[in-house]
């Protein structure tokens, strides 16, 4: 990873993936351990924890992975539980002189689940804001625009920052979500680099990280691009292109993959911008230009 100033929150203790839902399925602490060492050797700066379905009903399991994990990593982990009460568990058991003093993340906190914020009186922590959906006359409404996405993340971030709760802009994590490239016949991907370029030049926001789901960019395309470059990186770091400049600087992603920025001319570059430019089922067709011979 060559990006400097960005951070990386490694993914991969998570059932998305294949390998590792085996080890979590199974209980295998070692092999969960060798998931955090690895991506730890490979340069993370945070750990996600999220056990899928057991976090839920089997609280105690989480707990069991959080001190193996801390057993044998010195990095801060990411709880990606938005539930309150798994994250309680998570707090009470997380244990700061194992990380150095480092605070862990809460992920993630919402309009829609406000109380999770309680249990930043177990412990300090930073918090993750979706900025996806909101609450609106005590109904969830999905965020569809751009400055829908830029409006929510200022008035949590304000409310957060003003409550209460012991934190600062630099505790605060704004989550922009991404959509796959290769299914994004409505814009999604444009909205979130024009929802992190709005929320990057909001002085009220100044100090506040942003984070995406970065994997999720190059998800379900093929290996190889047309220029034979590995695909799914080169896309990933084509979006970095574009947003680190506006702000961007936290991703969930994989630690050791060679994020780069992109130069102008880069041919993967090129059509990522002509695609996400496009309007429905045109993106995909351009799409193919990255990879079709």
């Amino acid at each position: 990873m060559s990006i400097p100033g960005l951070t990386i929150i490694g993914e991969r203790i998570n059932p998305g993936y294949a390998s590792s839902k085996v080890l979590i399925d199974n209980r295998d602490l070692a092999g969960i351990q060798q998931l955090a060492i690895n991506q730890t050797k490979k340069g993370a700066q945070y750990l996600t924890l999220n056990v899928g379905e057991l976090g839920l009903h089997e609280p105690d399991y989480v707990v069991e992975v959080t001190k193996a994990i801390q057993e044998v990593s010195p990095l801060p982990i990411s709880f990606d539980y938005p539930n309150k009460l798994v994250q309680e568990f998570c707090l009470n058991t997380y244990d700061a002189s194992k990380a150095n003093g480092a605070k862990p993340i809460v992920n993630s906190v919402s309009e829609l689940r406000w109380d999770m914020l309680d249990v930043l009186s177990i412990q300090p922590a930073k918090v993750v804001l979706m900025a996806s959906e909101r609450l609106e006359d005590g109904k969830p409404i999905k965020n569809v625009t751009a400055e829908e996405i830029a409006s929510t993340a200022n008035r949590m971030a304000t409310r957060v920052l003003a409550g209460g709760y012991g934190l600062v802009a630099d505790d605060l994590i704004i989550d922009v979500s991404l959509c796959p490239l290769a299914t994004d016949t409505e814009g999604e991907i444009k909205r979130a680099i024009d929802a992190i370029r709005l929320i990057g030049a909001d002085p009220a926001m100044k100090g506040v990280h942003m984070l995406v789901g970065l994997s999720n960019v190059g998800i379900m395309l093929p290996k190889e691009a047309a220029d034979g470059s590995r695909l799914n990186v080169k896309v990933e770091s084509a979006f970095l292109t574009m947003t680190v400049p506006y702000g961007l600087d936290m991703v969930l992603g994989t630690p050791g993959r060679d994020y780069k920025l992109l130069p102008e001319d880069d041919f993967v570059y090129q059509i990522f911008q002509e695609t996400i430019n496009a309007d429905g089922y045109d993106a995909l067709i351009c799409l193919r230009q990255m990879y079709s011979k």
